[in-house]
């Protein structure tokens, strides 16, 4: 524990009266909870020892400075022996978990269950050279890396198709067209598309019909389950009668297969 002062040299001591300085007094030091003296110095470096008795001047003050080390019992003493205080466990303000440890170069004080102890500054190392990286860790320190690479997600965009990623050797594929189902005389008509690149799996499928027909409305759809190599798309009048509703003219028409292909 590092030197304190445990008296000062201004405050007046007084008798039991409160009133009467302690003049011709002492103030006697012990190791704490005891009553084994203990020595008492004149300076913070400890080198003048003062013994275990100090003595009160006329002003009732110590007639020298009071530094110590460690724990104390305290009593003062009038002119003719008689007891005026006991104070045990005299210390430095706050006890020994206050004490400032040593630091060395690149430390700092820290808290460890309510003590004070030197702990090791993390810094980030020196950036010099380091130019487009990023501060990681190997567990025990910081080191600069490079960044993770952006994930490289490949698409290609044509006239009639786009494809994107490649993930599991598959990918997202979307292709259109238009066509032209012929006129049939009758209220259906039809036309097979085949697409230009093969499906993974059957794909979703959806028909829009261009303009409209003079003997009805037009619904589109395809004819059965489209396959991974095409569909045929089928278009019905929507007339409650079928006598009078024929188509009499090509239906042009818009179409597109979106699902996964397999990337090779």
């Amino acid at each position: 524990m590092p030197a304190f002062r445990i008296l000062s040299q201004s405050p007046v001591y007084f008798l039991l009266d409160g009133v009467t300085p302690a003049a011709g007094g002492r103030i006697e030091f012990y190791e704490a909870g005891t009553t084994t003296a203990k020595d008492v110095y004149g300076d913070k470096a400890l080198t003048v020892n003062n013994g275990s008795s100090i003595a009160l001047g006329s002003d009732g003050r110590t007639t020298v400075d009071v530094w110590g080390d460690g724990s104390y019992r305290v009593r003062g003493y009038a002119a003719d022996d008689t007891e005026i205080f006991d104070r045990d466990n005299v210390e430095i303000p706050g006890g020994a978990g206050q004490v400032l440890p040593t630091l060395a170069d690149g430390q700092f004080i820290s808290a460890l269950g309510g003590v004070l102890v030197a702990a090791d500054v993390l810094q980030p190392p020196d950036p010099t050279g380091q130019s487009g990286k990023i501060i990681g860790s190997d567990g025990s320190g910081f080191l600069w890396q490079d960044p993770p690479a952006d994930p490289v997600v490949p698409i290609t965009v044509g006239t009639s198709s786009a494809q994107i990623g490649d993930t599991d050797s598959k990918a997202y594929y979307v292709e259109w067209g238009t066509a032209t189902a012929p006129a049939s005389g009758t209220y259906t008509a039809s036309k097979a598309i085949t697409f230009a690149k093969t499906f993974a799996s059957a794909p979703f499928v959806s028909i829009t019909p261009i303009g409209a027909l003079a003997s009805g409305p037009l619904v589109a759809y395809p004819t059965s389950t489209p396959t991974t190599g095409g569909f045929t798309a089928g278009f019905d009048v929507a007339e409650g009668t079928n006598a009078q509703a024929t188509i009499n003219s090509d239906i042009s028409f818009l179409w597109k297969a979106e699902g996964l292909v397999n990337v090779a």
